[in-house]
């Protein structure tokens, strides 16, 4: 099968989207599929990372959005330069992530004429934007030969604008990739405790209140640390919330490559993921499990399907800095419940690798494709 890929998100970067693509690319290709990522450009060092199967159109802006900083992809000739891609490649099926999307999936979704699949990730109370844009996407949406969900609650989100039918099927993580016995990072073991956050530095990823509850986890803790690893803009903003008494036990790491990523999770003795909104489901939440990291997270609707309140790791009210200092400290000083954590998480994320979810995806395919 020939098949097409669209994302506008920062291929190859590390996120949620951009794992999901290049995950089921590269299991699709070892079923024998021929696969070609469409995606944006969005600076002059990325064709250092591309492959036979990366095609890069239009150019990337960043903006603010849910709680967020997204990409979005514009370009004069985005349609003309789809419509000739297709001309090559002849796609069988296009998988487009997030087809409602401005700029470049409602193009993909309008332009190519092979049948569609779209993947909707995202998850929101409400949307002012979607209310506004339905009345002139709904005819785009409607081109869609099938739908998928990451969750529950993205399948319901989205389900409120564009009703259809949607077929939920999981993000997924790399098991070989994350798992327990991955080296630990040799500079953080001294004795101290480790805590480790991931994620792009945005503010709906809550690290802010991460930080606010590290003074009082520090006093109950005394030999423990705080390595946040991700980058953003608003790193500089961050370090404000760090207090002097505690300076030296918060280490901003930045961004950090793929490759030594596992790493910082193996070295993790608790994982906390203290997001306030708009996740609709938490990959990273997969990744702390499958390298067998106990975690506490927010319990905000996303984060609840992904973890199980006790098993895993524990899920707190969001926001609340006391609570989550409170759980933290709980689990420091108990590190036969950390083990046990871990050991469930291991169990659980071999549910979600990612050859499980293509077969998923691969499925759907060939249903899509058979009902034409």
């Amino acid at each position: 099968m020939r098949i097409g890929i669209v994302t506008q998100a920062y291929f190859p970067i590390h996120g949620g989207v951009t794992e999901h693509v290049h995950h089921t690319a590269v299991e699709l290709e070892k079923r024998g599929h021929e696969v070609t990522i469409i995606t944006a450009n969005f600076n002059r060092d990325d064709k250092q990372y591309d492959s036979h199967r990366v095609r890069r159109v239009g150019f990337d802006v960043t903006l603010p959005s849910n709680g967020a900083f997204c990409n979005v992809t514009f370009g004069f000739r985005l349609a003309e330069q789809l419509r000739d891609l297709e001309r090559e490649k002849k796609f069988d099926l296009v998988h487009i992530h997030s087809p409602v999307d401005p700029i470049l999936p409602l193009v993909a979704t309008k332009t190519f004429i092979a049948p569609k699949i779209g993947t909707f990730h995202t998850y929101m109370d409400s949307s002012l934007g979607f209310e506004i844009l339905q009345h002139f996407t709904m005819k785009i949406f409607q081109r869609l030969s099938g739908r998928i969900a990451v969750s529950a609650p993205a399948r319901d989100f989205f389900n409120k604008y564009y009703p259809g039918d949607y077929r939920v099927i999981p993000n997924g993580v790399d098991t070989e990739r994350f798992r327990p016995d991955v080296g630990k990072l040799e500079q953080y073991q001294d004795g101290s405790l480790n805590i480790v956050f991931v994620g792009r530095l945005d503010p709906r990823k809550g690290l802010k209140y991460l930080l606010k509850a590290m003074p009082i986890v520090a006093a109950a803790v005394p030999k423990v640390r705080l390595i946040v690893v991700g980058g953003g803009a608003l790193k500089e903003y961050y370090r404000t919330f760090v207090m002097d008494e505690i300076r030296d036990r918060v280490i901003f790491e930045g961004f950090v490559p793929a490759a030594i990523l596992p790493s910082y999770f193996a070295t993790a003795d608790l994982f906390i993921a203290p997001a306030t909104e708009g996740e609709s489901f938490g990959i990273v939440l997969l990744e702390a499990m499958a390298a067998g990291v106990p975690i506490v997270a927010s319990n905000i609707t996303g984060y609840n399907t992904v973890l199980n309140n006790g098993q895993e790791g524990f899920l707190v009210p969001k926001e609340k800095p006391l609570h989550l200092a409170e759980k933290i400290i709980e689990l420091l000083r108990d590190t036969e419940l950390r083990q046990r954590l871990g050991k469930q998480g291991c169990q659980t994320a071999r549910q979600y690798s990612w050859p499980k979810v293509t077969d998923r995806i691969e499925a759907y395919y060939h249903e899509v494709l058979g009902r034409k």
